[in-house]
């Protein structure tokens, strides 16, 4: 039976583009570098034959007239040296004199020194494989005379004869040989090249496309709502590798999200259940007559039906929050003036619950909209209020710093708990101490929504015994 499954392919589309790439830049370098290396091969061969032989020349020419200096004549002249380099560099040489007339023949011969004393006395004389031959005869026929023009003989500054020399193909063919050993060396070298181009393009292309298969295997993960799928994507080179964190990163925050909104809807049908229920209950017992509609039970069900109103008010002001960005109505606001109208609109709260609040505010000006900041200072000190015991004390204080103004809401309650001072920004969160408390667990997060409109940032901490501190930076005016 056939499986269905098909085996991880060794490289997609991007990849056998890449690996084509790769390989044409690397066939093109290396079938370049072998050109020029052949042609090189070529010309240096051609050149050092050519060197090589016109240095014999020279030096065959030099040995006749050494020669013709120790004779005085080409009659008796002993050519042993010159047989001697003529056998090493395989040349034939005809020698003629001042005239044009032959005078000898000079022919490779290995193994023996050859000695001539030739006269031109008529007839010829042959002594190992130099040739001598009567003055105006011509060579003779077994041996074979180079054509071309000869090279001069001078000695003295007189032209004494000349030389013609030849070198026959074999001469040539060690050094044709050495040039084939290296054209195949360089084919051989050039055909590995290839192939470890081949295989490096093949690396490279896998290691760089791998992490964009991962890439594109977490993005559907992410699609299909699976959790935790960016967190096992491959490292990855460079800006691969910053793109794969980054993808991690909005995996994790679209998590992250998707959680507060069920949280949030979660919430929502909490804080509504109870409300609704009372108000059901109440209702349906007046109306079935089991209970009388009194001011204290009617008053009863306003102060739940105040209490939808609230969290539907709650709700539409972190809606409006979130956008705040699309309404802000910015210009120049003094914070110690919407400090101290906050305070003195909230001071009859504070006799309420016996808490003492105090300004200690300094004139800034920050570019803001006045409406929402003072819904920013409202809820600070609503928070503020809530968790100070009877006998505490708020201060409220506002004071330049650098390019931002600070609004500061301290207060001497039991302040927050470590772990839980990552979490009081988040939508409808309420700590341990806010179960004896009143409220929905959105003001705070308006708090956030806002000032983050505003391009600024809030922070909150608890130094021990010292209640909790709100701190919010927005840019100056």
């Amino acid at each position: 039976m056939r499986s269905g499954r098909r085996g991880p392919r060794v490289l997609g589309a991007l990849g056998w583009r890449l690996f084509a790439a790769f390989t044409v830049v690397a066939v093109g370098a290396v079938g370049l570098l072998a050109l020029l290396a052949t042609l090189s091969v070529r010309a240096q061969t051609s050149d050092l034959v050519t060197t090589q032989q016109g240095q014999v020349r020279r030096e065959l020419v030099a040995g006749l007239a050494d020669a013709y200096t120790a004779t005085g004549s080409w009659r008796n002249v002993d050519l042993a040296g010159v047989q001697a380099l003529a056998s090493s560099a395989g040349a034939t040489l005809v020698v003629l004199d001042a005239t044009g007339g032959p005078v000898t023949t000079v022919t490779p011969h290995h193994g023996t020194s050859p000695e001539q004393h030739g006269s031109h006395d008529g007839g010829t004389m042959h002594h190992g494989a130099v040739t001598t031959t009567g003055a105006g005869a011509e060579p003779a026929a077994s041996t074979p005379g180079p054509a071309g023009a000869g090279l001069p003989v001078v000695v003295d500054g007189r032209n004494v004869g000349s030389v013609r020399i030849a070198f026959p193909p074999t001469s040539e063919s060690a050094a044709w040989e050495a040039r084939g050993a290296l054209l195949d060396t360089v084919a051989i070298g050039a055909a590995l090249a290839l192939v470890l181009a081949g295989v490096a393009a093949l690396v490279v292309s896998r290691r760089l496309t791998r992490p964009l298969r991962a890439l594109a295997s977490a993005a559907g993960a992410v699609e299909r709502g699976e959790p935790d799928a960016g967190g096992h994507l491959p490292r990855a080179p460079g800006e691969l590798g910053q793109v794969s964190s980054a993808f991690a990163r909005m995996a994790d925050t679209l998590r992250r999200e998707e959680q507060l909104r069920r949280a949030l809807v979660a919430d929502v049908a909490h804080e509504l259940r109870t409300p609704v229920t009372i108000l059901r209950g109440g209702t349906e017992e007046i109306l079935d007559g089991l209970a009388a509609p009194t001011p204290e039970r009617l008053g009863s069900l306003h102060d739940e039906i105040l209490r939808l109103e609230r969290l539907v008010e709650d709700l539409a002001t972190l809606s409006a929050a979130e956008a705040a960005g699309l309404t802000l109505r910015r210009g120049p606001v003094d914070l110690a003036e919407v400090a101290s109208r906050a305070v003195d609109l909230l001071r009859p709260r504070f006799t309420e619950y016996q808490v003492e609040v105090r300004l200690e505010t300094r004139p800034v000006v920050v570019d803001a909209d006045e409406s929402r900041l003072a819904q920013v200072a409202t809820n600070l000190l609503t928070n503020a209020c809530a968790f100070t015991p009877p006998g505490g004390r708020v201060v409220v204080a506002t004071r330049p710093e650098d390019t931002s103004g600070v609004l500061a809401v301290s207060d001497s309650g039991p302040g927050i708990p470590a772990d839980e001072l990552g979490h009081v920004f988040e939508r409808f969160w309420r700590g341990r101490a806010a179960s004896g408390h009143s409220g929905t667990g959105i003001g705070l997060a308006v708090v956030a929504e806002i000032v983050a409109a505003h391009g600024g940032e809030v922070a909150a901490d608890s130094p021990p015994g010292e209640g909790a501190r709100f701190t919010v930076h927005l840019p100056r005016a």
